[in-house]
């Protein structure tokens, strides 16, 4: 049947390998290697000496588990099993002791399959290839000794070897219970009070509110690249090539690009126009601009704008249509307060073509006060006013096209669905345009446009009406909000309200609102390393921007101490950094969570594996920034297959799985765009890194988020946990909140990472060549910065000097400082201090006195007291 090994490796054995159970072993295409990337070695020795790579090799959850080796029909296959354990021996030799990854060795000549351990000469399994048929009892054995489900389970053995039973533990569980390590801060009622009274400001809902914003804080400057900062190009350098193509509104004030089209097609032909932009860029607010702000004024006279809301629009194909003309026809009648829809003399012209039509038809057959006439008159009102299709045109030709008016309907919130759903809302838009008498301004996500302009239905939109709105600048959106509020506080006369935490009422200026916004703003703006961080946690959605904002301003951080500064200076009191980063990355929360934070712990694993992994996501982030200039597989530049991105960290010694897990954790963060931008994330899509997945790499050499990120990671040991718990607690040497203590964790957390790199991680699955893994050099870098902080941080240093130069043991000579009936203090060295409780006297204690000279010996620090624990020796 088969004649080359060739054919063996092909039309046999690569089948036998990757067919689902039980048709095959159940192996995926990326855990099955290939001689491309498979690694040569020398094996054999004296003559038999030669370089040796074998045709296959299966690599699970990141361990190398089974060596694979074909033979064409007749060769020697006791040679290819023999060839094969020698190359697992090599690969077993370059992993540490006790590990021995390649366990299993399987071969075959086409006609015949073997397969056996390792170190062992003798098969465990001998069949001949006819038998390996699904449900034949020869399948069921190789199954078993090398089926997915038997190596899964050997690899994680493997793992949980590696971890030489270190115990996991996070900092929070040794601070408390439950309920103290999801303690809350709750909010500042100041702030609190502001978010709801002021909400229009920052999240309009209403029609009317987005109306006030278009005309008092509608942002219009031109974008200029030589005006912005790095993360600003960042976000900039995200547009896809295809969409910068698009036709760009250059000017938001005076957006010429689209009212030129519009002055061409008005009146005269049914079109669809394209806004392209990312989600929360302003395209809702940029068509209320052009329809209340920035239509010149012969469209004012020609054109009328409906927006009908999508976000409250059925998912359904057999429901949409009817849910978007009962949505035009509400918003008609919303337009039109004055008219009684329900009188009967405007049904009559409303619907005066179709009863136009029934009048000189069958209705003609009888009288006109006939009630047979009236009867006909009836019956076509009752089909009109049920057919929504046809109500709609009416209504449009009635109030629109009958008064000169050339109807533009906005489909608004459509890019805050998924991939799928913005296809279906642009086969709605179409279906629209060709049977109503309007124009169709559908507001679309960049990404979903760029991914399909190319295909059914998107590859009939004429492309001199798509067009690109570019987010304005995160800092000018807030300044020109900011503005608004101070215009409405000034207009406003009455008390501002809110209540201290221990409920009692206070009655403040209403200027003082203006302060308190006017601090936050300075607070977070004027600083850049801040500002660079919202603004790349906001990424192109200016709307998330402002929610980040929103939120910070009612955080409980913001104590009333804060509060009385801001009022007391007039706004000019900015927030401490520490308490701005505390915000920023804790939440409303007491102590970081992973799961809480708007700022995601980039060292975080899990508990389920049999090896918690802390580098799996910084390995993400990291290989898709190496690969933002790169093109994809659909030829757009930084978007990469996930099943690619797979393949490269489980060569890392990374679990396929867990890397799938970690990728659809971080697209939920924003921290990754994906071109199915649904809520499931699979191996065939599309991802890039986002600007904030920059920003979170950034952070990665900063001393707050290091230190806040350690109270939620999961240590090797109870000991490791316990001193970072320390520090947020103030149980360490330093005092909990303290620049030192920051410094303290993040040194711990950073000598955990090297030491789970040098003990536990496996590292690079060795039979794969070329393995290039850049993350630790990221980590590195983070290791250098904080040592250069550590070494010029006084306080630190002399803490650190204090415990290094006097260890437990150590045996000094000091003075008694004070005596107590408990014991005695003793200071000893230049800043020693400590106390000889009376059960350390040794049976020297008697008679002792201040100024007395003794010799004492250290027990340990304490760090609750700040002092040491002392011994007795001689006096």
């Amino acid at each position: 049947m088969y004649k080359t090994e060739s054919d063996v490796e092909q039309q046999f054995i690569y089948p036998l390998l990757t067919s689902p159970t039980p048709d095959g072993l159940g192996y995926t295409h990326p855990q099955v290697k290939t001689k491309a990337n498979i690694k040569r070695l020398t094996i054999d020795k004296g003559n038999s000496k030669k370089i040796y790579y074998p045709d296959y090799a299966i690599v699970v959850e990141g361990v190398p588990v089974l060596i694979v080796e074909a033979k064409a029909p007749g060769e020697d296959l006791e040679e290819a099993f023999r060839e094969a354990r020698l190359y697992a021996t090599e690969i077993n030799a370059s992993y540490s002791n006790g590990l021995n990854p390649c366990s299993r060795i399987l071969a075959s000549d086409g006609a015949r399959v073997v397969a056996g351990y390792w170190d062992q000469i003798k098969y465990v399994v001998d069949l001949a290839a006819e038998s390996l048929a699904p449900l034949e009892k020869g399948f069921d054995e190789l199954a078993a000794f090398a089926g997915s489900a038997t190596l899964t389970k050997a690899a994680r053995e493997v793992l949980r070897t590696a971890s030489h039973s270190a115990e996991f533990v996070k900092p929070t569980s040794q601070i408390g219970g439950k309920s103290v390590a999801e303690e809350t801060v709750g909010e500042n009622s100041f702030g609190a009070n502001i978010s709801i009274e002021y909400k229009y400001l920052f999240n309009p809902e209403s029609t009317a509110d987005r109306e006030r914003i278009v005309r008092n804080a509608y942002v219009t400057s031109r974008r200029r690249m030589s005006h912005v900062g790095p993360i600003d190009r960042i976000i900039r350098a995200a547009i896809p090539s295809h969409i910068r193509d698009a036709r760009e509104i250059s000017d938001l004030k005076k957006p010429i690009e689209v009212t030129n089209q519009l002055r061409r097609i008005a009146g005269r032909s049914n079109e669809l126009c394209l806004l392209i932009g990312s989600v929360g860029s302003g395209k809702s607010t940029f068509t209320d601009y052009l329809r209340v702000e920035g239509l010149p004024s012969d469209l004012i006279g020609t054109t009328a704008w409906v927006s009908l809301n999508l976000n409250l629009a059925p998912l359904s194909k057999e429901k949409i249509y009817d849910w978007i003309l009962d949505e035009l026809i509400r918003a008609t009648k919303e337009k039109f307060p004055d008219v009684d829809f329900d009188d009967l003399s405007f049904l009559r012209k409303v619907y005066s073509a179709q009863l136009s039509r029934v009048e000189k038809g069958r209705a003609a057959l009888f009288p006109v006060e006939s009630e047979q006439f009236r009867q006909a008159i009836f019956d076509e009102l009752k089909r009109v006013e049920s057919d929504r299709l046809e109500t709609a045109r009416a209504f449009i030709e009635f109030f629109y096209k009958g008064r000169g008016k050339h109807l533009i309907v906005v489909l608004d919130n459509c890019d805050k669905r998924g991939r799928e759903d913005q296809l279906l809302m642009f086969e709605v838009a179409t279906w629209l345009k060709d049977r109503l008498s309007c124009t169709i301004f559908l507001p679309l996500r960049d990404t979903t446009y760029d991914q399909y302009r190319l295909e059914p239905p998107l590859d009939t939109v004429i492309k001199d009406l798509v067009f690109r709105i570019d987010p304005p600048l995160l800092e000018q959106v807030i300044y020109a909000r900011l503005k608004y509020a101070i215009r409405e506080i000034a207009a406003s006369s009455s008390a501002f309200v809110y209540h201290l935490p221990n409920g009692m009422r206070v009655d403040c200026k209403r200027e003082d609102v203006g302060d308190y916004l006017k601090s936050i703003v300075a607070s977070l703006f004027q600083d850049g390393f801040f500002r660079r961080i919202i603004t790349g946690l906001a990424g192109r959605n200016v709307r998330r921007g402002l929610e980040i904002v929103l939120d910070f301003c009612k955080s409980g951080y913001i104590n009333e101490s804060e509060i009385l500064k801001i009022r007391s200076s007039d706004g000019e009191h900015k927030i401490p950094n520490h308490i701005i980063s505390k915000i920023l990355l804790k939440g409303q929360r007491r102590y970081y969570s992973d799961v809480y934070s708007g700022i995601n712990n980039l060292f975080s694993a899990t508990q389920d594996d049999a090896l918690p992994n802390p580098f799996i996501r910084i390995s993400i982030l990291q290989w898709l920034r190496e690969r933002r200039s790169e093109y994809g597989p659909n030829r757009t530049k930084g978007f990469h297959q996930v099943s690619q991105l797979v393949a490269a960290l489980e060569e890392f010694g990374f679990s396929a799985e867990r890397v799938l897990h970690e990728v659809q954790v971080l697209s939920d963060a924003e921290c990754i765009d994906s071109e199915s931008q649904g809520s499931s994330i699979d191996s065939c899509d599309l991802i890039t890194i986002a600007p904030a997945g920059f920003i979170h790499l950034e952070l990665i050499s900063d001393v707050n988020y290091l230190s806040a990120v350690a109270e939620d990671v999961l240590f090797d040991s109870r000991d490791a946990a316990r001193r970072v718990a320390d520090n947020m607690v103030g149980r360490g040497v330093f005092p909990a909140d303290s620049r030192q203590a920051a410094l303290s964790s993040s040194v711990l957390l950073l000598d955990f990472l090297e030491r789970y790199r040098a003990q536990y991680l496996i590292g690079d699955v060795r039979l794969v060549s070329e393995v290039r893994p850049t993350y630790l050099e990221v980590i590195a870098d983070a290791r250098e910065k904080v040592a250069r902080l550590r070494d010029n941080d006084k306080a630190y240093r002399a803490y650190e000097g204090l415990l290094a130069q006097y260890p437990p043991g150590a045996q000094e000579p000091g003075q008694v400082a004070s005596v107590q009936h408990y014991g005695f203090f003793v200071d000893f060295g230049v800043r020693g201090h400590g106390l000889v409780h009376r059960t350390n006297f040794n049976g020297f204690g008697a008679d002792i006195e201040t100024g007395d000279w003794v010799l004492i010996e250290v027990i340990k620090y304490d760090v609750n007291r700040r002092r040491f624990d002392l011994k007795l020796i001689d006096k």
